[in-house]
């Protein structure tokens, strides 16, 4: 996968075959331009820019669906130490000295992803809780601009998704506050070559001190559970999705329960649909498909794959497709399904085969035909 450097301090990078703007358009996604706090990242018509004034918090990197932008120093461990109470994660900008042993620090807490917070609650697992330490410095912070740790929207998703899995309620990830003076607040994040050295050797140390004890391990992604359009897409188009399903896949295999529909959007298509394919066309990610079979043609959807997006409603000529975004529909996901199904008919006047709907004539040639009476009408009048 071609990978393009962004101007940056801070390691971020940009993998251009799972951008959805640079294989699609500018109009499918531009939620890291929206996430960032300085407004330096841009997206346009010829891929993504960066300028000058990057903060390095990782905002755009959490917000990005696919997993096409990374930056450095978000990695979460393989193996996160046992014993503690509590697993904690806090940011960069608190002195080392500070921070309790064992305690996994990232550039800033709005940087992490759904996905980096359900593979830290899998690391857990039941018998511990995911705490974001909040200093109280995010107010004035640059990366920052509000009273909380702005990572509100992942942990959002990650709660409602555990809670739909009937994970213990006091384990569920939370913020914690647990204020420093401001006067220790360092102005920018530090560079990742200084910080990541400190926290290796500070984990590492830990590690050395707790030789006795069990590290746990991340559960690995049971991968043949994953929906088969994602192991077709592969892990290198769509790398952040990928995490995602296989995160929120083991914790349901924990739970022994299905993985919920409702943690997924829902498409629904009108009456009005004329059966183009232009929403398939348009989609992104291939979560809108056309299908054909002997008997009918329709639109397939595959709710893992979508990003809400929203283009395959606004491309729509005929206004069909209804993107609910808050889905509440019970029930376990179960692959691809059939948004529409219509039965072949043979047209009256060309005789090719269409998607009859009851009707005589193909759309072409119906149009065709109420044009004509449209000029006569005109003319003989």
């Amino acid at each position: 996968m071609q990978s393009q450097e962004l101007k940056s301090r801070y390691g971020l990078s940009l993998q251009q075959e799972a951008c959805l703007a640079v294989r699609s358009s500018p109009a499918a996604c531009s939620r890291c331009a929206a996430a960032c706090p300085t407004g330096v990242l841009a997206v346009g018509e010829l891929g993504v820019s960066l300028a000058d004034g990057c903060l390095g918090c990782g905002r755009c990197v959490a917000s990005c669906p696919s997993g096409a932008l990374s930056a450095r120093g978000y990695q979460i461990p393989d193996g996160l130490p046992e014993g503690n109470l509590d697993i904690t994660i806090e940011c960069w900008k608190v002195p080392p000295r500070l921070l309790a042993k064992g305690t996994h620090a990232v550039p800033c807490l709005g940087g992490l992803s759904a996905a980096s917070l359900l593979e830290c609650v899998l690391a857990a697992g039941e018998g511990q809780a995911v705490v974001l330490v909040d200093r109280g410095w995010c107010a004035t912070c640059q990366a920052g601009g509000s009273a909380q740790p702005p990572v509100a929207t992942q942990l959002e998703f990650v709660r409602r998704a555990l809670t739909r899995l009937g994970w213990p309620q006091q384990n569920l990830p939370e913020i914690r506050r647990d204020p420093l003076p401001a006067t220790l607040m360092p102005e920018e994040i530090p560079v990742p070559a200084e910080r990541e050295a400190i926290g290796r050797r500070a984990f590492f140390s830990f590690l050395a001190g707790k030789a006795a004890d069990v590290v746990i391990e991340r559960t690995a992604p049971p991968t043949r559970t994953l929906p088969r359009s994602l192991i077709r897409q592969g892990e290198k188009t769509f790398p952040e999705r990928i995490r995602l399903i296989a995160a929120l896949e083991s914790l349901a295999a924990l739970r022994g329960v299905p993985l919920p529909a409702d943690l997924f959007p829902a498409i629904s298509i009108s009456d009005a649909c004329a059966n183009h394919g232009v929403c398939a066309g348009m989609c992104p990610t291939g979560a809108l498909s056309r299908y054909e079979d002997d008997a009918a043609t329709g639109i397939r959807f595959e709710p893992w794959l979508c990003t809400s997006c929203g283009l395959c409603a606004r491309s729509c000529p005929e206004g069909a497709l209804d993107l609910d975004l808050a889905q509440s529909v019970d029930g376990a996901m179960h692959g691809q399904h059939e948004l529409t199904r219509l039965p072949w008919g043979v047209c009256m006047s060309c005789h090719e085969r269409f998607a009859s709907r009851g009707k005589s004539l193909c759309p072409r040639c119906e149009k065709s035909r109420s044009l004509a009476a449209d000029l006569f009408g005109t003319m003989f009048a």
